[in-house]
């Protein structure tokens, strides 16, 4: 995998958000901010990296993992294992509200190392489910910058980076959204939003990830 940006990822001078004791991530199946169902089965076993030595240099104790997408629509019997796949699926179900989240939970002893893996590694998927689209092709995913939200509870990094997605169709143009991302000492998560045909801003995107994290993070 290719760390995305990371010639000009950095790490802040700072000491990072206060460590709040142990957390874990769950998937529940509504949200309470506003109307979204999840789908499929929350857990995704196969997101598990199986290079320690990766996870070590990003100050990472193995981590359990987590990928669950939601929508404004209910729909069953989604593979939340296979992003695209979900991703497609939520897609059929009309232009509806959606987002899917790649996380973990466990310890993190850098957070801005951890968040800038799980960018790397929804690129990663993205990267997958273009090619195994014909119809689309992820063109660009862009650098993380830092980002505040007043959603967000609590000590907690968080980062965007833009989403450019070009359709080889004509008659579909461009779509452009924010991926946000955020990282304490105990979980991390990116939220990849889509809109219906249109993509949310920073700052909305931004929102949404501050109030995933507040209803996905649950004390351990």
């Amino acid at each position: 995998m290719t760390l995305i940006g990371f010639g000009l990822f950095w790490i802040r001078d700072a000491q990072g958000p206060d460590d709040d004791g142990p957390h874990k991530l769950t998937a529940p199946s509504t949200m309470s901010f506003a109307t979204y169902y999840r789908a499929g089965d929350p857990a995704d076993p196969d997101l598990a990296t199986e290079d320690p030595k990766k996870l070590e240099w990003h100050e990472m104790e193995k981590p359990t993992e987590i990928a669950v997408s939601y929508s404004d629509e209910l729909v069953d019997n989604v593979d939340t294992s296979d992003m695209g796949a979900a991703q497609d699926a939520l897609q059929r179900a009309g232009n509806s509200k959606r987002f899917s989240v790649t996380g973990g939970y466990g310890r993190f002893n850098n957070p801005e190392l951890a968040l800038a893996y799980y960018f790397e590694l929804v690129g990663d998927k993205l990267r997958e489910a273009t090619d195994k689209a014909p119809g689309h092709v992820v063109s660009s995913l862009g650098v993380e910058e830092d980002t505040e939200a007043d959603s967000l509870e609590g000590d907690a990094v968080m980062r965007c980076a833009d989403l450019r997605v070009d359709n080889w169709d004509d008659d579909n143009p461009a779509t452009e959204t924010t991926v946000c991302g955020w990282a304490d000492y105990a979980t991390v998560g990116v939220v990849t939003p889509y809109d219906g045909t249109f993509g949310l801003t920073t700052e909305e995107a931004a929102e949404l990830t501050g109030h995933v994290r507040s209803e996905m993070r649950v004390e351990n």
